[in-house]
């Protein structure tokens, strides 16, 4: 029986002055470092919809496939490069994590 899907999220934003770097490297290198991690079956980056300056402007969702996937994320040689990588360049590109949660599907519908 194949495992509850899980979603990992990322609240996180920049500085104004850096957010066009960080974008770059969020995209182009921290989530291709991650995206190493074969149990990391899909990320998907959202940016927010108005100015809500109480909300994070950027939610990054990590799907896993199962809880023994997501658990095995953060021992996995990916997820180690990419958080050293994230604590060498965090201030240069201005990165602000907000928060992070992860959640497990209980229920899908669709029309």
């Amino acid at each position: 029986m194949p495992g509850k899907l899980i979603m990992n999220i990322v609240a996180a934003e920049s500085t104004p002055e850096k957010e066009a770097e960080f974008n770059r490297w969020y995209n182009d290198k921290h989530v291709p470092m991650l995206m190493g991690f074969k149990g990391l079956k899909q990320t998907s980056r959202y940016r927010r919809i108005g100015d809500d300056a109480q909300s994070a402007k950027f939610v990054t969702v990590y799907e896993f496939d199962s809880k023994e996937a997501f658990d095995a994320f953060s021992k996995s040689p990916a997820f180690t490069a990419a958080i050293k990588d994230y604590e060498d360049k965090k201030e240069a590109v201005g990165f602000n994590m907000k928060w992070a949660t992860a959640y497990e599907l209980m229920k899908t519908w669709k029309q």
